[in-house]
């Protein structure tokens, strides 16, 4: 588990930015208090590190250029939707959340597709939201009852369906991140990506094993300093209560996708991560 809390980066970030001359980059904020990346995104998995800056007062840096998270349009979707009591059009949400209508139908495929990604949100995030019987009106009783189940994949509804191959290699949301080209679609996936920037974001890989836990790990948690970290890989968070695993015999889950809200562990998701490691 991380030895920080959320007070703890953010006391942390307004700290270091009185060091930096008022401004603070996550590079910046890395080398000035030795507090890696995996703690941020840990700590504050929806909203990352423009969280942190948030919390703690902080400007954006003027070369900040991260693209926004998935989490993160989703979370200002859902902050202009409970503002106005409605889901928003266009305009208002471009006007409210100052996210440009192209940049959702991009990543989400379009008004169906955004509805579809919010409706999967609630259903983790605010269940018992009055939102969520709007969406569902507006997408349809049958598209709705399908994407309800929080393990549902995610899929963009201005697609056209097509027929399956049978024994044909699948490929995950192109990301183009490094040379890896799509998204992990199973939990080999996530231990490649891991291996790519694990030792970017302060870890250290002892040993890769067969047996529960999958990895033994030493994690950076203060200049100089290193902790040891027993990591269980896999594609969504919840799969590990699905796998029947002890959390007492685990510190952290490393993933894709976290989709597991009462989970007990520490969790990193990658999809998340690398959206901030992009560039």
């Amino acid at each position: 588990m991380s030895k920080y809390s959320r007070e703890d980066i953010v006391d942390a970030a307004k700290k270091a930015v009185k060091q930096n001359d008022g401004i603070l980059s996550r590079s910046d904020f890395q080398r000035l208090t030795g507090i890696n990346q995996s703690h941020i995104y840990a700590l504050f998995p929806e909203g990352g590190w423009s969280e942190v800056l948030e919390l703690a007062g902080i400007a954006q840096h003027p070369k900040h250029n991260v693209p926004l998270s998935d989490e993160e349009i989703l979370i200002a979707y859902h902050r202009v939707a409970s503002d106005i009591g409605n889901i928003p059009t266009w305009s208002i949400f471009q006007s409210k959340a100052n996210i440009s209508k192209s940049t959702v139908q991009q990543r989400f495929g379009g008004k169906s597709g955004i509805l579809q990604r919010y409706l999967l949100w609630l259903s983790q995030n605010s269940p018992d939201s009055p939102l969520v019987g709007i969406v569902q009106d507006q997408l349809g009783q049958g598209v709705a009852e399908q994407m309800i189940s929080p393990n549902t994949t995610k899929p963009n509804s201005s697609l056209p369906r097509w027929s399956i191959k049978k024994n044909e290699i699948e490929y995950g949301e192109p990301i183009n991140f490094r040379g890896l080209q799509h998204a992990p679609i199973n939990e080999i996936g996530v231990v490649y990506l891991f291996g790519m920037i694990s030792h970017e974001i302060g870890y250290m890989v002892e040993a890769m094993r067969t047996a529960y836990p999958d990895c033994e790990a030493k994690r950076r948690i203060s200049s100089g300093r290193w902790q040891r970290v027993l990591i269980e890989f896999e594609y969504q968070s919840s799969n590990f209560h699905q796998h029947g695993h002890d959390p007492q015999k685990c510190d952290l889950i490393i993933c894709w996708e976290h989709n597991w809200v009462n989970c007990p562990l520490e969790v990193l998701e990658l999809r998340s991560l690398i959206q901030n490691l992009k560039g």
